[in-house]
């Protein structure tokens, strides 16, 4: 067993018990001395080396399991599970930058690239000012793990020499802008709940029948145009989205079908 036992506890600390624990858990982590898939000591051994009731140590273990650190099965034990994808919404989200900030290295792999016509489409593709689109579904790694789907469709008439090439080997934002001086400044996105399909499972890595999240994005430049859509599916086992929320600055509603 991995677990270093020799971080201790102070039981006279202002901080609980329960949450030094968690951060002995949480440095082990850091330090990778705990890895993904080693199992943690019983509840048990953790109760008898701490000198600690059950109760603390479950309480511990409910917070990391509520952070999607570990993982309990019954009759095995409790396991370190890989991480979630944390994002925070409320900003223009970048899939590349994001990975790169989580310590990451962001990958793609186009699927597909084609040349569309825009009265061909999905009323929402509907809403781009150019006839012509086009269309790219990418899978998209973290640390060559597959993350999500995307399908984005952009404007043949604001990127016209857009290629393949360029597309798999940098950011989408970045060759907005600075390729083609489309400035992202407005983006709505919206959340499904849905399950993943057999062909995006073989993509994905995941079984048929999984829970995903379906989301949809629309963005805007300042002026008004449509420059991007995009829709994607991503493996709720991988993927956990965070909201800040202040009094004066963001407005939420809830919408029945």
């Amino acid at each position: 067993m991995a677990f270093d036992f020799s971080m201790g506890i102070d039981p006279n600390a202002a901080r609980a018990i329960y949450l030094q624990i968690l951060d002995i858990i949480e440095e082990q982590l850091q330090n990778q001395t705990l890895k993904v898939g080693d199992m943690l000591p019983s509840e048990k051994e953790l109760c008898q080396h701490y000198h600690v009731s059950r109760t603390t140590i479950r309480q511990t273990l409910r917070e990391l399991e509520d952070q999607g650190m570990i993982v309990r099965q019954r009759g095995l034990g409790t396991f370190i599970s890989e991480p979630k994808v944390s994002r925070r919404l409320g900003n223009l989200y970048s899939f590349t930058e994001d990975m790169k900030k989580l310590g990451l290295v962001p990958t793609s792999k186009i699927l597909n690239y084609r040349l569309v016509l825009r009265d061909e489409c999905a009323a929402p593709v509907q809403a781009f000012q150019s006839d012509r689109l086009i269309e790219v579904v990418r899978l998209r790694l973290a640390n060559d793990r597959p993350m999500l789907i995307e399908r984005t469709f952009l404007s043949v008439e604001l990127c016209p020499d857009l290629s393949w090439e360029r597309l798999e080997n940098n950011a989408l934002y970045a060759i907005l802008s600075d390729r083609y001086g489309l400035q992202p400044y407005r983006a709505v996105e919206t959340y499904e709940a849905v399950i993943i399909a057999r062909e995006e499972g073989q993509y994905l890595q995941c079984n048929p029948g999984e829970a995903a999240f379906l989301l949809r994005r629309q963005t805007w430049d300042e002026s008004g145009r449509l420059i991007e859509y995009t829709k994607s599916i991503m493996p709720s086992s991988r993927s956990k989205f965070e909201i800040t929320m202040y009094h004066d600055s963001m407005e939420i509603s809830r919408k029945t079908l």
